[in-house]
């Protein structure tokens, strides 16, 4: 796999962030970032149920594979140089149910934490 498409949700103020943090990774898979349900994601990938790509992370592989939730964003830490193992510890029988638990926790209070979490300057304002 070369290429990793994100659909995020614009509206979000951690997904945002969470996708500036992602860019600045580096990567072993280019990760490209389409806004949720926008006419470019509706254009590229018509067969997707779009309102549910608004309410859940997705991925779409180069091959065709599309990830959801939880393993989207193991997929996310598994195409970036330093967070590989991460996600392949993340993944393992024993952790993998907290880590799915988590995720979903954070995906359904994503806009609050998004509003309460520091914005950390980078200097270059």
């Amino acid at each position: 796999m070369r290429s990793l498409t994100v659909l995020y949700d614009s509206d979000c103020e951690l997904c945002r962030r969470i996708r500036a943090w992602l860019e600045g990774q580096p990567a072993y898979v280019n990760l490209l970032f389409v806004p949720a349900g926008s006419d470019e994601a509706r254009r590229r990938f018509p067969e997707l149920d779009h309102a549910a790509t608004l309410a859940e992370l997705t991925i779409i592989g180069d091959n065709g594979a599309v990830y959801r939730n939880g393993k989207a964003f193991l997929i996310c830490l598994w195409a970036l140089r330093d967070y590989r193992e991460w996600s392949l510890a993340l993944a393992s029988p024993e952790l993998w149910p907290i880590a799915r638990r988590f995720l979903v926790w954070m995906s359904n209070r994503r806009f609050q934490i998004g509003e309460i979490t520091p914005v950390h300057s980078t200097g270059q304002d």
